[in-house]
Parts: C-alpha cells; sequence; structure tokens
C-alpha cells in the first residue's frame, strides 16, 4: 500500500481498535522508503482521524479515554491542530506505529 493513500479508509483501523483495550496492544506496521518517517505516516493516520474523528472515537472510546481524550471533538480538535502527533500525553498513540525499512 502506498503511503500516501495508506489511511484514506479508516474501517481497518476502526476494526482494530474495536477489539483491542490499549494501544500497546495494537502495531501499524508500515514499509518506509524514500524518505517516509513514522513522523509522515503518523501525520497521515491523525489527519484521516480528522475527517472521521467521530466514527474513530466511538470504535473504542475507552481507549482515547484512556490517554485523556473526553469526546469525539476533542478527538477532532487535536487531529486537526497536530497535538496527537506532538504531544506527550498521546505518546501510546504514536507507539502503535512502526516503520521497516
Amino acid at each position: 500500500m502506498k503511503e500516501r493513500n495508506s489511511f484514506k479508509n479508516l474501517g481497518q483501523y476502526k476494526a482494530y481498535l474495536e477489539v483491542i483495550d490499549d494501544f500497546d496492544q495494537l502495531y501499524i506496521i508500515q514499509q518506509g522508503g524514500r524518505g517516509i518517517t513514522k513522523e509522515d505516516i503518523i501525520k497521515k493516520l491523525e489527519s484521516a482521524i480528522a475527517k472521521d474523528a467521530e466514527g474513530v472515537y466511538y470504535a473504542k472510546k475507552q481507549l482515547w479515554q484512556k490517554i485523556g481524550i473526553t469526546d469525539e471533538f476533542e478527538l477532532e480538535r487535536l487531529a486537526k491542530n497536530k497535538l496527537l502527533s506532538k504531544e506527550i500525553d498521546y505518546q501510546p498513540f504514536r507507539n502503535s506505529i512502526l516503520i521497516t525499512r
């Protein structure tokens, strides 16, 4: 899957969220190369979440609540403002992304 299209449809991501209890149970492994970094992948996912924050939040709201996100509006705001990729509180979310070479 090409990096630019990785998170066009969040159906699979939401399905994964539904069956886990903690972000440390989720690993999204993405092939790197051509200068693609973990940060690039996180930003793509963050942008996709901003477009479907309600669906992503309610796929497993308890996961988001564990990291201090209380509702879909907060998740949308954080994603739109690129705070999921920056703030220390959301490290568990970022740790679920792994890059292979």
